[in-house]
Formats: structure tokens, C-alpha cells, sequence
């Protein structure tokens, strides 16, 4: 029977594995990691520190290092038990944490944001070394601390790498916007606000990179422009070439030199901009091909789930079975609340938002799009904001209705089932209405 623990079933299955060990014979390895080096520490659950400090860098003869200096302290303490824990740091540490797992050794993650409260609470809150860092996290692996590394099949290693792909495509596609924004501003004022969809309009493209200049625009009439665009491959009704020359002539420009430089820039920026999107439309493509690969496959029988949202969720989730049951999963993510009271005094609930980001933002997505188009979790949100839940309490307690089907969904592979969920709802809602009339008949009395 495994005994349950405040730190979860990963807590609760190391601690099983060395509370009937000596103390003396349980080994920990603290590694903070950088971006070409890092450094390791040896302790016992003592809280002993075995040996010096090791510098090695993250190269196979750096792990050798480090593994040699772990196989020598196993063999003086004659140890019966070794864990290392390496604390995550983008994706630096995953080469090395992969190489230590493929070697035979224990292996866990550990949240930055752990290892910074477990550092305040040795007092060195604001003392950041990489060796008081190894002794925070060798004070959290003591305690059994650390999440177990995903063993990912090749569908779902692919998925994941194509998502941070699209992620960084994506972010890059943002920043270049923001650029081609402010430079259309001082070579054409007034062009993109003809355009509600910005820069997602193929023909604000196409202008900004053909004719970015106001007093050429100004001199054309409405069929002029029409045939501009014609031929340059893009559509352009009357009105609106009629309100993009009405733009040109209302527009006050900057002096020449600055224009001009704006202008010329623009070419190069939105051929860059053109270059992203189709970085981004091959990534899209990738994962779309890779989905029914993989767990998350079964989420596009949910109304609202598109292949981006749930390669999005499945590569954030990873496998479901690695995770006790959905609240586990939704903790992992951050969205859990937080609850703070003293003296019989409550704090306002939040989500403590320690966890995994990329599932956080994931589920949150998957609750929005379920939400426009599945008609019970529509009404499911409207309910929450007719009761006067905030617009982000609403959209957080909708995705985490969303995020129990989906978990259920991916552990099971079976596909959604209106039925079966309509049957679900009423029968947890059947559940709900005695307690709810006690509950009044007790406060009546």
C-alpha cells in the first residue's frame, strides 16, 4: 500500500524505496547546470556533503567526470541508493539528464522555483551561487523531492521538438510584427488601421512591400489600385481601395529621409515576416501529421480542439499514465489554487502558478476553444460570469473542466462520446441535488 505524502506519488514512491535504508547509504546529487558547464554535489540524507564540489562541462567526458565522481562515492559509503536531481533550466539540462538516465542513474527534475524557496529557507535567499544552489537542491532531494523524467516514444520526442519550434516561430513572428508596425507608421501613417486584421492580411502585406508610400498612393483612383493589387496576386474590393487612398491623402508624414529609410526597411522586414509564416505553416503541417501518432491524437473528436491546440496540450502533458489522475496533471501545471489563512483569517485564492508553463498555457488554450464550440461548456462559462467570476476565473475553471476530459480522453484512447458525456453530466448533477437540498433544509432550520 503506498502511504501518501505531501510531495505527491513521486515523493511517495522514492520514499518507499529508502525508508528502511540507513541514512548513511542514501545518496544525493545535486547539479545545477549552465549553458556550457555545470556543477555537481554528493551528499548523504545526512545532509553530509561527500567530497569537494565538481566542475565538469556538458560534454560527454564532463558526464564521464561526473559519473565517475558518483560511482567513487557509491563504492566508499557503500551506498544502496543514488538520485540525481538536476534542476531544470530551459533546455539545457535535458542532453545531460538524458545521458545520466541512459547510464543507469536515477534521475528527477527539479523546479527552479523550489529550488529558490528551499535556498530562502537555508537563509541565502539573496545569496546565488551555483553552490548554495546544489545545497538547496540536495536539501529538496533529501526529501524525496523531484519529478521522474518523461520516457518519451519517437512520435511524442518529434511532437514536443516541432512545438518549441512553433512556440519560438511564433514569438519571432510577434517581434517582427511590433517592428513592421512602428515602420509602417513612419512610412505610411495611417495604412494599418484600414486593416482590422493587421498584418494577417496578405494585401497590408502586399502594399507595405510594393508601394509604401502615401503620395504615390494618393495620385492612383480606386481602379488603379484594384489593378495594383491584381497584379501582385491579391484581391482588393472597391471600398477598400477606396478608404487606403482616402488614408494616403489624410496622411501626415514624417520628413523624407526618415520616410524613406522606413520604407526601404519594410521590404526586408516583411520578406523576413513572409519567411516566418512559412516556417510556421510547415510546423503546423508537421504536427498535424504527427498528432494521430501520438496520445493526443484522440482529442480532435472534442468540438473546439484543433491539431495546434492539442499538440500544444499533448506535448506539454507527455504521457498521461506518468501522472496519479487529472488533479495531479492539473497541479503539475500551476493552475491549482493556492490557500493562505491565519488565524482564522482567509487570503484570496490564486493559482500558485509554480509548475509547468507550457501546460499551463496549453490547458488554458484547450479551455477557450472547447468553450466556442462545445454548447455545454459555453454555458458552462456563461454561468460562471452570470455568478460574477472574473473573465480569468471563468476561463481557468472552464479549462480545467476541459482538462479532465481531455486527461481522460488521452489515458483511455477512446474518442468523445456525446452521449456518454451528456449521460455523465446529468448523472453528476442527479448526484449534486440532495446535498444541495439538505444543505438548505439545515440552513432553514
Amino acid at each position: 500500500m503506498m502511504v501518501n505524502f505531501v510531495g505527491g506519488r513521486a515523493q511517495a514512491e522514492y520514499m518507499a524505496r529508502v525508508s528502511d535504508l540507513p541514512q548513511g547509504r542514501c545518496l544525493v546529487v545535486a547539479v545545477d547546470v549552465g549553458k556550457h558547464s555545470a556543477m555537481g554535489l554528493i551528499a548523504d540524507h545526512c545532509g553530509q556533503i561527500i567530497g569537494a564540489p565538481i566542475d565538469f562541462e556538458l560534454t560527454l567526458p564532463g558526464a564521464g567526470v561526473l559519473e565517475l565522481a558518483i560511482r567513487s562515492a557509491v563504492d566508499d559509503r557503500d551506498a544502496a541508493s543514488v538520485r540525481v536531481g538536476i534542476e531544470a533550466a530551459g533546455h539545457y539540462h535535458r542532453a545531460l539528464a538524458a545521458t545520466l538516465r541512459e547510464r543507469g542513474l536515477d534521475v528527477v527534475e527539479l523546479n527552479p522555483y523550489q529550488v529558490k524557496l528551499a535556498r530562502g529557507q537555508m537563509g541565502q535567499a539573496r545569496i546565488k551561487t551555483d553552490l548554495r544552489d546544489c545545497m538547496a537542491m540536495a536539501e529538496l532531494l533529501v526529501r524525496g523531492q523531484g519529478w521522474p523524467l518523461r520516457a518519451e516514444e519517437t512520435a511524442m520526442a518529434e511532437q514536443r521538438a516541432w512545438v518549441a519550434h512553433r512556440r519560438r516561430k511564433l514569438q519571432a513572428i510577434k517581434a517582427l510584427g511590433a517592428q513592421i508596425h512602428a515602420l509602417a507608421d513612419t512610412a505610411f501613417p495611417g495604412l494599418t488601421g484600414c486593416f482590422t486584421s493587421g498584418l494577417e492580411s496578405p494585401t497590408l502585406r502586399m502594399l507595405l512591400a510594393t508601394m509604401p508610400d502615401p503620395a504615390r498612393v494618393a495620385e492612383l483612383d480606386v481602379p488603379a489600385l484594384v489593378r495594383h493589387a491584381a497584379a501582385h496576386g491579391r484581391r482588393m474590393l472597391r471600398p477598400k481601395a477606396a478608404q487606403v487612398i482616402a488614408a494616403a491623402r489624410d496622411a501626415m508624414c514624417v520628413p523624407e529621409a526618415p520616410r524613406a529609410i522606413a520604407a526601404r526597411l519594410l521590404v526586408s522586414e516583411r520578406a523576413q515576416y513572409e519567411t516566418l509564416l512559412e516556417d510556421l505553416a510547415i510546423a503546423d503541417h508537421e504536427l498535424a501529421a504527427l498528432l494521430p501518432c501520438t496520445p493526443a491524437g484522440v482529442l480532435l473528436s472534442v468540438p473546439g480542439i484543433g491539431p495546434v491546440t492539442a499538440s500544444y496540450y499533448g506535448a506539454a502533458l507527455g504521457d498521461p499514465h506518468r501522472f496519479k489522475n487529472a488533479d495531479a496533471a492539473w497541479r503539475y501545471a500551476g493552475l491549482a489554487p493556492t490557500s493562505y489563512e491565519s488565524a482564522g483569517r482567509r487570503g484570496p485564492a490564486r493559482i500558485s502558478k509554480i509548475g509547468s508553463v507550457e501546460l499551463r498555457q496549453a490547458a488554458i488554450a484547450l479551455g477557450a476553444g472547447v468553450a466556442q464550440h462545445h454548447a455545454d461548456f459555453t454555458a458552462y462559462k456563461q454561468r460562471l460570469r452570470e455568478a460574477g467570476k472574473r473573465p480569468m476565473v471563468a476561463a481557468i475553471a472552464t479549462a480545467h473542466r476541459v482538462h479532465r476530459l481531455a486527461f481522460a480522453l488521452m489515458r483511455s484512447q477512446q474518442p468523445y462520446d456525446t452521449e456518454r458525456w451528456n449521460a455523465a453530466v446529468s448523472a453528476g448533477q442527479e448526484r449534486s441535488r440532495p446535498a444541495t437540498t439538505t444543505h438548505r433544509a439545515a440552513h432553514t432550520t
